[in-house]
């Protein structure tokens, strides 16, 4: 093994770390001076089997400046059979764990310390705590930490400043001990110090994160209360003699893309439009993205906004957004968004630089200050009366070496990211690619193993439309640059080299993995990353089963998959590192395919500035291919070079548990020559109204436009409205073919 070269000797050592084991890592004696190096030492771990183990492996080169690192090494454990030694040889060139609480008391401490200690159980919620020493602190202090029985945790204590010392371990493992003594020695302090350790055990039934892959009960009940509001405006729209059996109505969701204020003004539009076809009593599902969720956001602080003209809301957000951008940044309005981002953090929520465009949206669409909540909105579905909200955002991570990644594979800035879905409801928030959800109110409070530690104010609706909308934040970036005259700092997104060393044929265990050396070289993820919200992870201290990768909600086939290093994965997290949906694709498609929401037809409803119209759809096609869900198989390449449609139906006959596309682009076709459905506009003002540019470079509408003037508002919000109405035909056809699908065709009209 080679790491400085062929002339210079090396100086290498190993390193070893279990994080579902131990929080420790290990490490060889180095050895001077050669290349080809042998290390005869043994290292033990308490491992629990029933969840997915990786031994990380580090070949090191000792320098006086900084270690380099030679090579990064991901060996599966499960590939060892028990009680029987076996020799790998790695070619390198080519469910929850049970909580524990530990009460720690100190009754005895070095007598040469004189300033107040750092204790730390790393590993444990809550690990750095200060011991004080001072003459009127209490001889006997009692710490609180919180650990994985699964996980040993290492002790650490700084004094003085000093560097920290780690302490020689105890006879037997710290999260199975019970009520007892147990002494732990440091090797730079001439006394020890005493640590009564009481470990008092927490139950499942105490915790508060959701593990199930199922929706909620909540939105079960809303969903029998929904059916009756959509069997009644089935018969109406159909014109039946008596209405479908509620169990039986097709799913209706509408689902949208992202495009700042060009998508909320788009949307509102759209739902105007189904408001006057009587559709939106249908719809069961509203799912946003970026722009989108202003929309959203907006209409369901009031709990009946279906049932009104929609006309009224448009209007108030119109006069809004006509303001222009000014008035965004006035004095009051900074003095304001300073206030309120210290409020956050005074709340103990972690201060993000996108929380000040959340901000900055809701003075930009409510000209006020909106206090509401995301659970507050579950009023507004309490008798299935609207369509249920899904927001929608992906968390970003760290690849394997350290660089900033997210969870589904995407080449963005010449490198290779990833992405995971999260979605909110009034209900909860969760990842359905883990399984995990905690309860709308608590999202952003601190969690471990599933039990909610410290609990936090909910975070408000403003501050999530900056999270959820964050990619537009480049272009707030450009209005506040306008202002202040400075802009953020940008770097490359780079990756680092991934390779295969060791397979086999077994599904349920990762290959062995090695990383490149100099990845450790490649520059990170920006300086501020202003687009990313951080909030505590709801998942931090849970672990991967074992047979994780048969999930098909993971993609573990490439080795370059941040979901084939489950050391690196969400749950290892601190914290979460949420952002835009629109990173991945443009389209809040994926709440709705989850197949527990057996969603019959969607009405996707583009905002997009894609010259491709079926850009989205494609991309979604591809991710209901890695994860097997149902989608209909168009073969896309037959439109290609056709001209535009305003509207285009999917549908899968061989596969019926793939939902009917419908699906609206962005385009002015006959809307320039019609004002209404079946009227032709007359005159020059008529004509003058249907000119509306949705796809040239000098058009108002495009994305780096925060505001509109209110005439350019009203146009896109006629067009959108015309679109769908103009195309009701092809929505009733969808939903007559739902129906004959649920056997419903023979109903009497």
């Amino acid at each position: 093994m080679i790491c400085k070269g062929p002339v210079s000797q090396s100086d290498l050592y190993v390193t070893l770390s279990m994080p579902t084991a131990s929080i420790q890592t290990m490490k060889t004696k180095s050895i001077p001076n050669c290349n080809s190096p042998e290390w005869n030492e043994t290292f033990h771990f308490r491992v629990n089997s029933h969840v997915k183990n990786i031994l990380e492996l580090n070949v090191y080169d000792e320098d006086l400046r900084r270690d380099d690192l030679c090579i990064r090494l991901f060996f599966d454990i499960s590939t060892l059979i028990l009680d029987k030694k076996e020799t790998k040889v790695f070619i390198t060139d080519e469910k929850a764990a049970p909580l524990s609480i530990v009460e720690v008391t100190i009754d005895k401490l070095p007598p040469e310390v004189g300033k107040n200690m750092l204790l730390t159980l790393r590993g444990a919620y809550n690990e750095d705590q200060v011991v004080s020493t001072s003459q009127k602190s209490n001889l006997m202090q009692t710490l609180r930490y919180f650990i994985s029985k699964d996980v040993e945790p290492m002790i650490e204590l700084q004094a003085d400043g000093r560097e920290a010392m780690t302490a020689s371990p105890p006879p037997s493992p710290l999260s199975s001990a019970s009520t007892s003594e147990v002494t732990f020695s440091f090797p730079a302090v001439k006394d020890t110090v005493s640590l009564q350790v009481n470990t008092v055990e927490s139950s499942e039934e105490d915790m508060k994160v959701r593990l199930d892959f199922d929706i909620p009960a909540e939105e079960k009940a809303f969903l029998v209360k929904r059916r009756e509001v959509v069997s009644h405006a089935l018969q109406k729209i159909l014109k039946l003699k008596s209405p479908l059996e509620p169990s039986k109505v097709p799913t209706m969701a509408v689902v949208c893309t992202g495009g700042g204020a060009r998508a909320m003004t788009g949307m509102f539009g759209s739902l105007k439009g189904l408001q006057s076809l009587g559709f939106l009593d249908v719809i069961s599902y509203i799912t946003s993205l970026s722009g989108s969720t202003w929309t959203n956001a907006y209409l369901y602080n009031d709990p009946h906004w279906s049932e009104k003209d929609l006309d009224v809301a448009i209007n108030l957000v119109k006069k809004e957004l006509s303001k222009g951008t000014k008035t965004l940044f006035g004095p009051s309005r900074l003095r304001y968004y300073y206030s309120e981002l210290r409020q956050k953090q005074k709340d103990g929520h972690p201060f993000s630089p996108i929380d000040m465009w959340g901000l900055i949206i809701e003075n930009a669409i409510y000209g006020k200050n909106n206090e509401a909540t995301l659970s507050d909105q579950q009023e507004a579905v309490s008798e299935g009366q609207n369509p249920l909200p899904i927001y929608t955002a992906v968390n970003m991570k760290r690849d394997a070496g350290g660089s900033m990644m997210a969870g589904e594979e995407r080449t963005l800035n010449l490198r290779l990211v990833f992405f995971s879905w999260c979605e909110f409801t009034p209900y909860e928030v969760g990842f359905p690619k883990y399984g995990g959800f905690v309860p709308a109110e608590h999202f952003g409070s601190e969690y471990f193993l599933g039990h909610l530690i410290k609990k936090l104010p909910e975070i408000r609706v403003s501050f999530l439309l900056g999270l959820w909308s964050s990619v537009f934040s480049a272009n707030l970036m450009l209005l506040w640059k306008h202002v202040t005259g400075a802009m953020p700092s940008w770097t490359s997104w780079l990756g680092e080299d991934v390779s295969s060393i060791e397979t086999d044929d077994d599904d349920s265990t990762l290959d062995t993995l090695v990383l490149a050396s100099n990845a450790s070289t490649l520059s990170n993820f920006m300086h501020g990353r202003p687009m990313i919200c951080k909030v505590f992870n709801f998942l931090r201290g849970f672990v991967l089963h074992n047979k994780y990768r048969e999930s098909s909600t993971f993609n573990t086939l490439k080795e370059t998959h941040l979901d084939a290093f489950p050391n690196r994965l969400t749950p290892m997290d601190r914290t979460l590192g949420l952002v835009d949906a629109g990173f991945e694709f443009n389209s809040a498609f994926p709440p709705v395919l989850r197949p527990h929401r057996h969603v019959d037809v969607v009405l996707s409803l583009s905002y997009s500035w894609d010259e491709d119209h079926l850009k989205i759809l494609k991309k979604t096609q591809q991710y209901c291919a890695i994860r097997q869900l149902p989608f209909p198989n168009v073969d896309f390449s037959k439109f290609e070079g056709e001209p535009p449609r305003e509207v285009y139906v999917f549908e899968d006959e061989k596969n019926p548990d793939a939902p009917i596309v419908v699906h609206f682009p962005l385009v002015n076709i006959t809307f320039k020559d019609y004002k209404a459905p079946g009227v032709k506009r007359q005159g020059n003002k008529e004509l003058k109204a249907g000119e509306v540019d949705v796809s040239t470079r000098s058009s108002p509408y495009v994305t780096s436009n925060l505001t509109y003037k209110a005439d350019v508002f009203q146009k896109l919000v006629d067009l959108t409205c015309y679109n769908v109405s103009n195309n009701v035909d092809s929505i009733v056809s969808a939903l007559e073919r739902a129906m004959n699908r649920k056997g419903l065709a023979g109903k009497e009209k």
